[in-house]
């Protein structure tokens, strides 16, 4: 293997070592991202819980004063 070809395979070689360094990091930035995300996803599903909770008794609720309204109104 003479010296250019030697060198040309090292300038490969570095670019893909720096390629693959590229790669880890941005993997690594995404893992962080989708963390972050599943975290959101998460409080977002809990307070979709709570409100949910909350129309059903305010249904209940106003189911109740209808229920009362129409017994007043027969009697």
């Amino acid at each position: 293997m003479n010296d250019e070809h030697a060198g040309s395979l090292r300038v490969e070689l570095d670019g893909l070592s720096q390629q693959l360094e590229e790669l880890i990091a941005t993997c690594s930035q995404l893992r962080s991202e989708n963390e972050k995300l599943r975290l959101a996803e998460e409080t977002l599903n809990v307070e979709k819980e709570e409100l949910e909770s909350r129309n059903r008794e305010a249904k209940r609720r106003i189911d109740l004063v209808v229920d009362r309204l129409r017994s007043t109104k027969s009697a």
